[in-house]
């Protein structure tokens, strides 16, 4: 797609993003579309998109799954729609599940009340008393707290370790494993799981492999092409984008999804028409968005990895960060989250920033972590950073100042 300038969308995100990690208003030059191979290195687009309808993922965002003849999909509030009960089943909450299901490359889509469900659900599906998960030792709070209060109580055998180190995977997986789950970049620690690695060993050993990818999003890297069964999104972040929803999906294989389906209906976790259609809305600009929170994310990890009250800055965009490596072979771009570590207990007063949970929005979130946590490796003095889309100089002073007053 070009405009009237002749600058296609591409490029004009290429660009801008240079000029934004460069505190610069961007200065767009002129180059044709096929100039700019889908997933090269000057896009932050994974390499694996391909699109069902053969147009670029910016064209997807915008029109996969909408009604041609309105200009926003319908919400249809009703509690039966078309003759179907909305438990079960509703048209715009259908049309969301195509739109992201072909954003994540996948066969088919079942949409969520929240993150929280389309994890719930998803596990809920494929466990049973006696059988065994192998997870991440970090991953989301409530993640954690699914594992401690309602599998491991059901007689599901659920094993933590460190799946940043496969050897001790594999030996995980030497003993019968029925699913391997994990976050690419993990739950506020930044710890970079090897994506293809980790579902080799899985599929070698015959488990399902369920991956959240959250803090990525399908822009960013697309784990099914990588092999991996299902995926989850707590699409209240990203996708929605703007703080103003709760929403969540699982996306893989129409056979194991239909099964998703299934628990859905009796659990009850379906996601709220209005949040679908505030789904659609955020999902049109997530393409650009990404761009900057990456650009964004890697000006205030740079800043943040000199400052002399920072003893160490979690992000794999940094060559410094244990996660590089593995993130530069799988990624284009590094995502808009990051950790930082304070030489000592501060309180940051940040003006611009809000100090909130959640992440993922337009806004910069940053937010102290309670304590130190060994069991997920969370050290002391941790700060969880959601670097959002405002002028990185803006943040970068914002943080200054908080840091220069601590």
């Amino acid at each position: 797609m070009r405009n009237d300038s002749g600058v296609s969308r591409r490029t004009f995100l290429r660009t801008s993003v240079v000029a934004a990690s460069a505190g610069l208003t961007a200065s767009v030059a002129v180059a044709e579309k096929s100039d700019i191979p889908n997933g090269a290195k000057d896009s932050v687009l994974t390499s694996t998109y391909k699109s069902y309808s053969g147009h670029d993922v910016t064209s997807d965002a915008v029109h996969a799954g909408e009604d041609s003849d309105s200009s926003s999909y319908p919400i249809y509030q009703g509690t039966t729609n078309q003759g179907r009960y909305s438990r079960d089943s509703n048209p715009t909450i259908d049309s969301v599940e195509v739109k992201l299901k072909e954003l994540e490359g996948a066969e088919h889509g079942v949409a969520a009340a929240s993150g929280m469900a389309a994890i719930s659900q998803t596990l809920l599906t494929f466990l049973k008393q006696d059988s065994r998960m192998v997870y991440h030792r970090c991953v989301y709070d409530g993640t954690i707290g699914l594992v401690d209060s309602v599998l491991t109580p059901s007689g599901i055998d659920c094993v933590s370790i460190d799946m940043t180190n496969l050897t001790q995977l594999k030996t995980a997986l030497s003993k019968k494993t029925d699913v391997v789950y994990f976050e690419v970049h993990s739950n506020p620690t930044l710890d970079v799981v090897d994506v293809p690695a980790a579902v080799k060993l899985a599929k070698d050993a015959g488990a399902m492999v369920i991956v959240d990818n959250t803090w990525l999003t399908p822009y960013l890297i697309q784990p099914i092409a990588l092999g991996a069964d299902i995926v989850i999104h707590s699409a209240t972040k990203y996708m929605m984008g703007h703080g103003n929803g709760l929403a969540g999906i699982a996306c893989g294989p129409r056979e194991l999804l239909q099964r998703v389906h299934q628990t859905r209906m009796y659990v009850g976790g379906i996601m709220a028409p209005f949040n679908a259609f505030l789904l659609h809305q955020g999902l049109k600009t997530l393409p650009m968005r990404m761009e900057r929170h990456c650009a964004n994310a890697k000006r205030v990890a740079e800043f943040l990895n000199d400052h002399p009250k920072i003893k160490r800055v979690h992000y794999p965009g940094l060559p410094n960060d244990p996660g590089h490596a593995v993130a530069s072979k799988q990624l284009n771009g590094f995502g808009g989250m990051l950790g930082f570590e304070t030489k000592e207990k501060l309180g940051l007063k940040v003006e611009l920033c809000k100090k909130w949970v959640s992440l993922g929005d337009v806004e910069t979130l940053v937010v102290r972590w309670p304590g130190r946590d060994d069991r997920r490796g969370i050290p002391d003095n941790y700060w969880r950073m959601s670097v959002g889309i405002e002028d990185s100089d803006d943040i970068i002073n914002d943080l200054k100042q908080a840091l220069d007053k601590a």
